[in-house]
């Protein structure tokens, strides 16, 4: 009797032979990976470096560095605390130690408002990605930013004697790289002294908010957040990071951006939605990525 060639058939020595079907775990497999295809294009925004119009290369100081900043500043990194060395945090409470990026666990998650179908689909496919990358044995991207145009970067940390994490910090970030302008152009050109741009202009992103719980603050955590901030607007070919300080005149606020690698952008005033300085001082500071940081730093997305 003729048996029909299946698609768990072979054909040995002249005969047909059967072969075992496939496993289930290995048709689900199949079918996640086949899932995740369709959700990763849709979930999270990723970014080729081939089209980043300003390439990002290693300086000598092994920090990540958009070339546009080393050109201008012959070889030296400016990183957000002006050096080529990680942030250390102050305290000024004294029975407090400072936080590290061990003590803290990050993650970035879709803005505020987004539905919950949205999330779950979002989680769905950050799972696929980590599978997939473990099936090829390959390491998993270290940052990537839900689509959308924002999201949360949040702080996690876990109280001494506490079973269990808490949020203790939150930041809202824009994480595509916006559209060139002109008030951005002169701002570079005046602040950093760099005269030519690349053929896509300057792409830069936001800092939108700012808030740490009041008893964990004076512990190092914004000096940590710029970090991871400066890091993921890198990663999204983001030449620089803008924000506006609003420190209702004291000046306090602006300073301490200034002591941590930001400088007034006066000609952005009236871009970023704040003319005349009404509802704070915009200010902006390269992006830089020292090449062992994400050993040093894990965010969960």
């Amino acid at each position: 009797e003729r048996i029909p060639l299946l698609a768990g058939s072979a054909k040995m020595g002249g005969e047909r032979t059967m072969l075992p079907p496939r496993p289930l775990h290995i048709r689900y497999l199949v079918l996640l990976l086949a899932l995740y295809q369709c959700q990763v294009g849709a979930a999270f925004t990723s970014v080729s470096r081939r089209s980043a119009p300003a390439a990002f290369v290693l300086d000598q100081s092994n920090v990540l560095q958009s070339s546009l900043i080393l050109s201008a500043t012959g070889g030296t990194a400016t990183s957000i605390s002006d050096s080529s060395t990680p942030l250390k945090a102050t305290s000024n409470n004294s029975q407090e130690a400072p936080f590290t990026h061990s003590d803290i666990e990050w993650r970035l998650r879709p803005q505020k408002g987004t539905p919950l179908l949205k999330r779950l689909s979002l989680r769905a496919a950050s799972n696929l990605i980590k599978l997939d990358c473990f099936i090829r044995r390959k390491d998993a991207p270290p940052v990537l930013c839900p689509k959308g145009g924002q999201a949360v970067l949040q702080a996690y940390y876990r109280p001494p004697g506490s079973p269990r994490k808490k949020q203790i910090a939150r930041f809202g970030i824009s994480t595509v790289r916006g559209p060139p302008a002109p008030p951005i152009d002169d701002t570079v050109r005046d602040t950093f002294g760099i005269e030519q741009f690349p053929l896509g202009g300057i792409g830069v992103a936001a800092i939108i908010y700012m808030f740490v719980e009041e008893e964990y603050r004076k512990r190092g955590i914004g000096e940590l957040a710029l970090e991871v901030i400066s890091a993921i607007h890198a990663v999204q070919g983001c030449d620089f990071t803008v924000l506006v300080a609003d420190d209702k005149g004291s000046g306090k606020l602006v300073e301490w951006y200034e002591a941590h690698g930001f400088k007034r952008a006066p000609k952005l005033q009236n871009m970023m939605g704040s003319p005349d300085g009404n509802f704070g001082t915009t200010m902006i500071a390269p992006t830089a990525v020292p090449s062992d940081f994400f050993c040093r730093c894990k965010i969960r997305w």
